[in-house]
């Protein structure tokens, strides 16, 4: 309501006092019913972020000796968000008494996925894996966190020219940026130097993706065959398709990262143009093993659980049922962030990505942190 200013004196005090009298008529006439704001930036942002999404199992297929792709749509009423070819999601689940939440690399195209099909490969190894595999049938329910990880192509950080190297289910996000390349999503050349046994641990068609700015060169080490290489990925092979102009790209084994990494190495090749994706850490070896009492804050909620030196807090919560925030298991994210109440623990130095505040404030990422006493500790909850 706009108060207009009069010349006559004492006429702005008089209009003033019967504003207040108008603005009270206007508030008693308005009808009770909620106002409803929604602005486009809002949409879009619950659209690029939509936190957790449920999703069910559409399809199982093999693909190889050890490897399954498993085809996923979204729920009734839920969408699956844009992504950058070479992003993971994080796959979550009920498994008998454990709650378990894994990350996979996302194999379709973003296209696809905005079309409601999204693609992982599974490969046979771990708890979460082999239920997806050997359990998890046809329609069962996962809950799906929001695309995550910096494995994609950045054209001010790398070059157009990707040599993208993998061995096992590491080639999953390469299919997507394939894919992503093909449709048009993407505008970079990529050759995919791919590491396998056999023809039969092949999880692709190296042939549907050749052309069209990618070159696929598959490097067998136990079996000799027309039209493939045979051996390992040496720095002879990789001195045929890197020049200046190269960034380097790996998705593999830690085995396969530090034996590439000393080929590269000894090439002269930039320490600075190569990027590989991080693996879950894993368990821890110790000389014996100790088990300790874990006593976790959830909001109000409390649990008490044994947690083991050799095993990451977030694999104990996992396998006491309790549904932990968790994304990507390697310490880098921080979406499991949590404050520790009291009691020692042990990060190794290369999987430690906290802050100095966190350091300070004693915070860990309970996926990449190994008790070493007695602990309490506060973690998010998850929302689904």
């Amino acid at each position: 309501m706009a108060f207009k200013k009069s010349n006559i004196p004492g006429e702005d005090i008089r209009l003033a006092t019967e504003m207040t009298a108008k603005r009270r008529k206007l508030i008693d006439e308005t009808p009770a019913a909620p106002l409803v704001y929604e602005y486009g930036v809002n949409r879009l942002a619950k659209d690029l972020h939509p936190g957790f999404v449920k999703a069910v199992i559409a399809e199982k297929t093999p693909c190889s000796a050890d490897c399954w792709r498993i085809r996923l749509e979204p729920a009734a009423g839920e969408a699956f968000p844009y992504f950058r070819a070479g992003q993971f999601v994080t796959l979550s689940c009920r498994a008998g008494e454990s709650f378990l939440s894994r990350p996979y690399s996302v194999i379709s195209s973003p296209r696809e996925a905005l079309e409601g099909k999204l693609e992982i490969m599974v490969q046979r190894k771990g708890i979460f894996s082999t239920f997806l595999i050997d359990e998890a049938a046809a329609g069962t329910e996962l809950i799906a966190g929001e695309p995550s990880g910096d494995f994609y192509f950045d054209s001010i950080r790398d070059r157009k020219h990707i040599v993208a190297i993998a061995g096992g289910s590491g080639v999953t996000p390469f299919l997507s940026m394939m894919k992503a390349i093909r449709e048009g999503s993407e505008d970079f050349r990529l050759t995919l130097i791919y590491g396998a046994r056999t023809r039969d641990h092949i999880p692709f068609d190296p042939e549907k993706f050749r052309g069209e700015g990618v070159e696929v060169i598959v490097v067998l080490s136990e079996e000799e065959a027309e039209g493939y290489r045979h051996g390992f990925i040496t720095a002879g092979l990789l001195k045929e398709y890197i020049d200046c102009d190269t960034s380097v790209f790996m998705c593999g084994p830690d085995a396969m990262y530090r034996f590439v990494r000393g080929e590269l190495e000894s090439l002269g090749f930039d320490e600075t143009k190569i990027r590989q994706e991080r693996n879950s850490v894993g368990d821890r070896e110790v000389s014996e093993i100790k088990a300790f009492r874990l006593i976790v804050h959830i909001r109000d909620a409390v649990y008490e659980l044994e947690a083991t030196n050799n095993e990451t807090l977030i694999t104990a919560l996992e396998r006491a049922g309790i549904p932990a925030v968790v994304r990507c298991r390697n310490g880098v994210c921080g979406f499991c962030h949590s404050r520790v109440v009291n009691g020692e623990y042990f990060i190794a130095k290369e999987n430690d990505f906290r802050r100095s505040a966190d350091k300070k404030f004693n915070y860990i990422h309970p996926c990449s942190t190994y008790p070493e006493s007695d602990m309490e500790i506060d973690i998010p909850i998850m929302n689904p």
